[in-house]
């Protein structure tokens, strides 16, 4: 029998195994292993942009440096970026790679096949002639195995065609898109290719791409079948978002059915709990190991976090009613149901948050006035944000999210506060 939760404790239980709530710091003697270890914990991090993968970062640790990251991407090679849940950019371990890619060919190959064909049909060779993808891909492989880790850019230098813009996009709509900008990204999610060190500045997404084979020598992309990658997938993010319902772990996923991924769940049996979360219909799974310990949580002072825009966190479930009022629920999140980037106040959403690089200014948006020991804990990780970003002269305005027109309080706002380094 499911055993019931009252949803406060799930919600603090959750937000502090993200590591919101109390942040561990970085061994600087191995931090390349610290960061997997929080990726591996914490879930998949979403990877577009390159500056929101080092804020979901910076958001769960202390003392994160840029070259920890570098150092588990570029150089140990046990993280790695990767297209793979509804064909959006994650980093993940290295050693789940085989896994994600075996589902994405399981349900997008067929997609992904179209898509490249489709890329190459609506572009034309110096002499006008259609393009081939049995010729065009080896030659690709060619120039990256000759040159190493090359950008777009770099590799039309010897294959200009990549350079040529495509007619069309698959829907038949005009496009100014060249061709290698959209081939590099699917030739990625077939597991061919993977986006290796950036060029330019620390924040650039300027990728450069590397064969697979010769980045990670060692994966073996037939290791696990289709049937296995599914649990092994179902299994981590059970293990980082968990309690969760199937669900969530659908709307995750977004490529397998629905069927398919109870049948995971029910052959994962053995190592799952069950619970029903007070407040919540339906039953939730989590690991089984992880039980008594969310049934012995209590929180550990109050805490503030600022997650980016696309958090795993928030995108991890289809019901976020555990951490977010229903009433602030189209706040978060843009047209495209992406979310905006969220501050979170003792393991609850509480408003927004943007950042302007340039002008070196943090802008907080809170659903409802905060007390002073909050304001505080707000003033302390904005300032730790501006560290991280070089900022020399860090601007940060709070105020109360703009309310309903016909609300009384539409026109009350928070003054603004602005802080030095």
């Amino acid at each position: 029998m499911p055993i019931r939760v009252p949803a406060e404790r799930v919600r603090a239980y959750t937000f502090a195994r993200q590591r919101l709530a109390q942040r561990p710091h970085l061994d600087p003697a191995q931090p390349g292993a610290d960061i997997l270890a929080i990726v591996t914990g914490c879930g998949p991090v979403r990877a577009s942009t390159v500056l929101n993968t080092y804020l979901a970062l910076w958001a769960r640790t202390e003392g994160l440096t840029r070259e920890a990251l570098e150092s588990a991407l570029y150089h140990e090679r046990t993280l790695v970026r990767l297209p793979c849940m509804r064909a959006r950019l994650f980093v993940v371990p290295a050693a789940d790679l085989p896994a994600y890619v075996q589902l994405s060919q399981t349900t997008l190959q067929e997609e992904l096949d179209g898509l490249v064909h489709g890329l190459l049909a609506n572009t034309r060779g110096d002499n006008g002639s259609p393009l081939d993808a049995d010729t065009l891909v080896p030659r690709i492989l060619e120039i990256l195995a000759s040159r190493g880790p090359s950008t777009v850019q770099e590799m039309a230098k010897l294959l200009p065609v990549l350079n040529a813009p495509v007619e069309a996009d698959a829907a038949g709509t005009a496009t100014s898109a060249r061709l290698g900008h959209r081939l590099m990204p699917a030739l990625c999610a077939q597991g061919l290719l993977v986006r290796a060190q950036t060029r330019g500045s620390w924040r650039s997404d300027l990728f450069s791409y590397a064969p697979l084979s010769s980045w990670l020598p060692g994966v073996q992309l037939d290791a696990i079948d289709p049937d296995a990658a599914l649990r092994h997938i179902v299994l981590a993010h059970v293990a980082a978002f968990g309690p969760v319902s199937i669900a969530d772990i659908y709307q995750w996923l977004g490529g397998p059915r629905r069927h398919q991924v109870a049948a995971a769940v029910m052959r994962l049996g053995s190592r799952l709990a069950r619970v029903h979360i007070t407040g919540s219909p339906g039953e939730y799974v989590m690991l089984r190991e992880h039980l008594d310990e969310l049934l012995a949580f209590h929180p550990q002072g109050r805490a503030v976090a600022l997650l980016p825009p696309k958090d795993s966190y928030v995108m991890a479930y289809g019901d976020r009613s555990r951490f977010l009022d229903a009433a602030y629920r189209e706040r978060i999140v843009d047209r495209a149901g992406e979310a905006y980037g969220t501050v979170w106040l003792d393991g609850a959403i509480a408003g927004t948050w943007s950042l302007q690089l340039r002008e070196e200014h943090i802008a907080v948006r809170l659903f409802e006035p905060w007390d002073p020991e909050a304001l505080g804990l707000l003033d302390e990780e904005t300032r730790r944000l501006g560290r991280l970003l070089d900022f020399t002269a860090l601007d940060v305005s709070v105020g109360l999210d703009e309310a309903e027109a016909d609300d009384d309080q539409a026109t009350i706002t928070l003054p603004s506060i602005t802080v030095g380094k």
